[in-house]
């Protein structure tokens, strides 16, 4: 320990002896390395205090988080500019000898960085201003989606697809941005649909009206309108306007194909025909290319294709089902476009018996097997268009088997989670649902006495009802 001790001295000694000379300033080594400690110091202090500043004690005061960022920033690098500055003062170094040395390299780097300057100042100006804020969903160009961050260099963009997007903050102020959260609390989103002539405006008008305001997202103040646009070439071209919440805008491409899937459901039930473009060709003279035209000619014909598996329509197999029979095409339609595609191989168990239901099932092409382990013996095997477990995904029942495939199979599945969040944002499936379930009064009285059997009824949902039981079993499970 004397040996480092020693040594340590003649280091700090050799140090100290050795000057610098800075015009009529001189300082040691030892006070450079002195001057860097205490600069790392005051850097760490600066970036701490900021960190601090910004998410503990200005959250109390100041709601907006980019005001946050401006007075966290002012005051945290103010105080670390005048500690730096007190520190070279303390040092005995001559700050008049600096200034036209600062200035000619601070012209340099002005010149240098005049986009990073461009920058800063916009940034502060977005977030003195306050036009486009954290959360706010904006259009720039072709770029669509919510800001996530604005600082005084940048502003982050989180886009659907989750990738983010970092714009310069001087590409905001120079250009137009749509903001749709601006000093708003509403939306409009247009839908455009032609319809064949000879169609009843009025028709056209209620249908459209209606299929607005089955969309639960579609607010009712301002009211959806339906604007005739024009007299198409092949079509009367209307336009459905409705309004949404500013929050839901992030979602608007899903709510306009949830508009355009019922309006094409409506369309067809009303009898209102969507027109091809169409053309008519007239031949000045015709005989003069007649010749060129032979009835008898024997064309080659093609070969006819290879035959192909016939495919499964999911839709037709759930219209079989006989607790999904009573659903229109769209209410099938949003159990088709919920579902998921889930992949077995050879022997692989699906679930087994007592595990809880987390879903139904149709098997698209493969084989599985559905057997229970407690007797040993097979029940029933599944082959294309076969469904299952339907009805212990809606109540809620245990597995009473277990399933296996028995070949490399590919199965669609409607999962719990996707079914309650169906259930819960459309409440003209939920009571189609329960009117579906009130066919088969006879099978429910057995799963209720199954589950009763079991000990997994609560005394909340316990009717002597079925239909009453059931309303209360979903809202249960279901919210």
């Amino acid at each position: 320990m004397p040996f480092v001790a020693i040594a340590f001295a003649k280091i700090f000694d050799t140090l100290d002896a050795t000057t610098l000379s800075f015009g009529r300033t001189q300082l040691s080594l030892l006070d450079l390395f002195q001057l860097a400690l205490s600069a790392l110091a005051i850097f760490v202090l600066t970036h701490y205090l900021n960190r601090v500043l910004r998410s503990i004690v200005l959250r109390r005061f100041i709601y907006e988080q980019g005001i946050r960022y401006i007075v966290a920033n002012l005051l945290s690098y103010g105080l670390g500019s005048f500690l730096f500055i007190a520190m070279l003062q303390t040092s005995g170094i001559n700050l008049s000898s600096l200034t036209v040395v600062g200035g000619t390299l601070g012209l340099g780097i002005g010149l240098g960085l005049q986009n990073v300057t461009r920058n800063f100042v916009s940034g502060v100006t977005l977030l003195v201003e306050q036009k486009v804020k954290i959360g706010d969903y904006i259009r720039f160009q072709n770029i669509q989606g919510y800001v996530r961050e604005v600082s005084t260099r940048a502003v982050v963009v989180g886009l659907k697809d989750g990738s983010k997007v970092i714009l310069p903050s001087s590409l905001l102020i120079e250009n137009q941005v749509i903001n749709y959260h601006y000093e708003t609390q509403t939306v409009r989103l247009t839908v455009a649909v032609g319809v064949a002539y000879g169609t009843d405006p009025v028709l056209v008008t209620e249908t459209l009206l209606m299929c607005a305001y089955s969309q639960a997202c579609v607010v009712k103040t301002p009211p959806a309108q339906v604007i005739f646009q024009n007299f198409g070439d092949n079509a009367l071209e209307f336009e459905l306007w409705v309004w949404i919440e500013e929050q839901y805008m992030g979602q608007h491409p899903e709510i306009l194909s949830a508009l355009r899937y019922t309006i094409c459901f409506y369309f067809k039930r009303n009898g209102i025909g969507i027109p091809w473009p169409q053309r008519e060709l007239w031949l000045k003279n015709p005989e003069a290319i007649a010749k060129y035209f032979h009835p008898d000619l024997d064309l080659p014909s093609l070969s006819d294709p290879a035959p192909q598996e016939p495919t499964i329509s999911l839709s037709q197999v759930l219209k079989s089902s006989d607790y999904f029979s009573g659903l229109n095409e769209l209410e099938i339609r949003q159990l088709v476009e919920i579902g998921q595609l889930q992949s077995l191989q050879s022997e692989e168990v699906l679930f087994r018996e007592r595990d809880p239901a987390d879903g139904f099932y149709i098997v698209i092409s493969g084989l599985v097997e559905v057997y229970t382990e407690k007797l040993g013996r097979v029940l029933a095997s599944l082959g294309p268009g076969s469904f299952f477990g339907e009805l212990a995904l809606m109540l809620g029942i245990p597995r009473t088997a277990s399933v296996k495939a028995k070949e490399k199979s590919l199965l669609f599945v409607v999962r719990f989670p996707q079914f309650e969040q169906l259930l819960q944002s459309n409440p003209d499936f939920r009571e189609a649902i329960i009117n579906a379930l009130g066919e088969h009064q006879g099978e429910l009285m057995r799963r209720k006495e199954e589950l009763a059997t079991k000990g997994l009824l609560t005394s909340e949902e316990e009717d002597s009802n079925i239909m009453n039981w059931v309303r209360k079993r979903l809202q249960r499970l279901f919210g």
